[in-house]
């Protein structure tokens, strides 16, 4: 449901445009209503469960008064379209946690059923005994709000759906919600966050539609600006409750320059239900499918081949704990022994293929258990920001601003989060990026240390740098990692551990490993602007990626169709 107000953020709205509703009410409404009655039309029942602002019950009227009307024309009758619109207004109810959003959709609905209530915790069945004396509503429509997990203050409402997950975020629960409260036969279409297609806290979301059999298609919007101040990357999902639909749910990754009223009109690439379960819901094009399919049936996941991945540095108010060359001269000046604890400190924009960027910027490494008290230079310079560093008491009144940090097992000087091994290792190891434009990772032979826009995986293995640097690995991201904003992905961990990594011959991964470290030294040949490095890059990129892919044993269209992106 783009946010205007800051009370708005909060409760995760988002709101719908217009256009976008209309397509999605047409989609939901559009079987209950076509060819019906006048009498049948004004039995109709339909629920916004999130109203906002009442855009979508204001299409729902809309749709339902045009029909009303169409049929009042056949039978004779020539009542007007704006009595039409009247008529149908009992044939709606929405519910929103917002008294201002219930106050504003009341002004431009007029006499609607509209109640401010929490509609996830509402006694639905006490609240409308005559709708669910005959089974619940025909069709419930909507933009659930979206609020991440570690705002929700309160779960125990939450807990008795079976989509729970301790980390779901709150529109999940609404898509459960519309199950429970359409009747048999009954209609849905709602557009929320993509993410529950793919991500982990999803897979009850997922069995539970998979166990009902109730989708009948998905567009997928995330390249699609929906929501011009909100990073949404939306889905539209919809189907018929307690009728399990055909063999194949119909879904399709609408492309930028379509409207959503054309992506829901088009048919979509069907996928069989019985894939679609409890894991993610990847929506491919049959080529894409099968090459994947194969590719992970052919070789082991990166999970089962290297350790889990650790994320850099939060150090809970970077300005006292980062600092710039004055300011790390000095203290080494002062306190030659704090050497170990200032450390070089990258963050995610400096993560390059191959090499990180070089930096002039510093962290004081002060780890939890840390004594300061052989370090007075380093203690002064904190004390200049205590205030700003101190925890959050447990006792605090939340509703009063804290100006330090958030509560925690720490003192004022160390570091908001435990550093882990990986982060604080001098020994080799890769890092990427927490969201990528393109494949970049890059080995780290120096001890950085990396913020926490920065993943790092253990080792320095060239070889799986070369693949982490592939076009392989990109056309593989773009197509399982969850998206972020101009075309950029997010490689989290639940997606990455997947990708498949092929195990060459010794031979052939000595052979990459070699190219690779002609790459490392002329990657840091042509930053130093050493004449000639340019062409000599092209190439020896052409040979790696060529190497990989032969490493993964792809046929002559796998090769072509990876390396179109």
């Amino acid at each position: 449901m783009p946010a205007v107000r800051e009370s708005e953020r909060v409760l995760g709205v988002v709101y719908t445009p217009p256009e976008v509703a209309r397509a999605m009410v047409e989609r939901a409404l559009g079987p209950l209503v076509r060819g019906k009655s006048a009498a049948e039309i004004l039995a109709l029942r339909v629920c916004d469960p999130a109203i906002g602002e009442g855009v979508f019950l204001v299409e729902v009227v809309r749709v339902l008064a045009e029909h009303l009307h169409a049929a009042w024309q056949a039978a004779g009758n020539q009542r007007a379209i704006a009595e039409a619109r009247r008529a149908v207004v009992p044939c709606i109810a929405g519910v929103d946690i917002d008294t201002h959003a219930v106050v504003a959709a009341r002004g431009v609905l007029g006499d609607a059923d509209l109640r401010v209530a929490n509609a996830l915790a509402l006694d639905w069945s006490a609240a409308w005994p005559a709708v669910f004396a005959r089974g619940g509503f025909d069709a419930i429509v909507g933009n659930p709000p979206y609020i991440r997990q570690e705002q929700l203050a309160d779960k125990a409402a939450l807990r008795g759906y079976a989509s729970y997950d301790g980390v779901a975020d709150l529109y999940v629960y609404f898509v459960e919600l519309a199950h429970r409260i359409a009747r048999p036969g009954g209609r849905y279409c709602l557009i929320t966050p993509n993410k529950w297609l793919t991500a982990a806290y999803g897979r009850g979301l997922r069995e539970l539609l998979a166990a009902r059999g109730s989708v009948e298609g998905i567009v997928d919007l995330a390249r699609t600006a929906v929501f011009a101040d909100a990073d949404a990357f939306p889905s539209i999902v919809w189907g018929t409750v307690g009728v399990v639909g055909a063999p194949a749910i119909r879904a399709t990754r609408s492309e930028a320059d379509v409207s959503v009223a054309d992506a829901l009109d088009e048919a979509g690439l069907p996928h069989p239900r019985e894939r679609w379960q409890g894991d993610p819901w990847h929506i491919d094009v049959p080529a894409d499918r099968a090459l994947i399919d194969r590719l992970e049936a052919r070789w082991p996941s990166l999970g089962s081949v290297i350790g889990r991945p650790s994320r850099g540095v939060v150090t809970g108010f970077n300005r006292a704990f980062v600092i710039d060359r004055a300011t790390r001269d000095a203290l080494l000046a002062a306190e030659p022994t704090a050497a170990p604890l200032i450390r070089p400190f990258v963050k995610g924009r400096d993560v390059r293929p191959w090499l990180p960027a070089q930096v002039e910027r510093w962290i004081l490494l002060i780890d939890r258990g840390t004594s300061l008290e052989p370090l007075p230079a380093i203690r002064a310079h904190l004390e200049g920001f205590r205030a700003a560093l101190e925890p959050r008491p447990a006792t605090w009144d939340a509703a009063t601003r804290w100006s330090g940090r958030k509560p925690g097992a720490y003192r004022w000087y160390e570091l908001q989060d435990p550093v882990g091994e990986l982060a604080a290792s001098r020994a080799p190891r890769l890092l990427y990026q927490d969201i990528q434009t393109g494949p970049a990772c890059c080995l780290d032979d120096t001890g950085l240390v990396p913020d926490t826009t920065v993943w790092i995986l253990p080792g320095g293995e060239r070889y799986l740098l070369a693949v982490l640097n592939s076009a392989l690995y990109g056309w593989y991201a773009r197509r399982r990692f969850a998206p972020a904003l101009n075309g950029a992905v997010r490689p989290k961990f639940e997606y990455l551990r997947a990708l498949p990594i092929a195990t060459p011959p010794d031979a052939t991964r000595a052979a990459i490993a070699q190219l690779v470290d002609q790459r490392l030294a002329l990657e840091g040949a042509r930053r130093r602007g050493e004449a000639g490095t340019d062409a000599v890059t092209r190439e020896l990129d052409a040979a790696i990626d060529d190497a990989v892919l032969d490493s993964y044993e792809l046929s002559a269209a796998e090769r072509a169709r990876v390396i179109a992106g």
